[in-house]
């Protein structure tokens, strides 16, 4: 399938996108060889693939969770532009 200008044009309009003509010439000559990629993709066999949910076998590796020591609370909150108590104090972003 060509894509052609016209086409091009058209759909520049409904995406409220403005192209200059040698853009639109560009986005059909691309288009079109998009779907002719697509068209090649159509008509290979894969009546011997087995279907897959997910092409990559990988497990997740996960680490051992290991505790250590972080940073003291007052080194945490000495740049705080506010704070209460042990804790960073922020405006209020949601309304009772």
């Amino acid at each position: 399938m060509l894509i052609d200008k016209h086409t091009v044009e058209c759909m520049a309009e409904i995406a409220h996108v403005h192209l200059s003509e040698d853009e639109k010439d560009q986005m059909a000559k691309d288009l079109s060889n998009l779907v002719e990629s697509f068209n090649n993709l159509i008509q290979v066999d894969t009546n011997d693939v087995i279907p897959t949910a997910h092409p990559i076998t990988d497990r997740n590796f996960f680490r051992d969770d290991i505790v250590v020591e972080s940073l003291p609370i007052e080194d945490v909150l000495k740049n705080a532009p506010d704070k209460e108590g042990r804790f960073f104090k922020v405006p209020r972003i949601i309304e009772e």
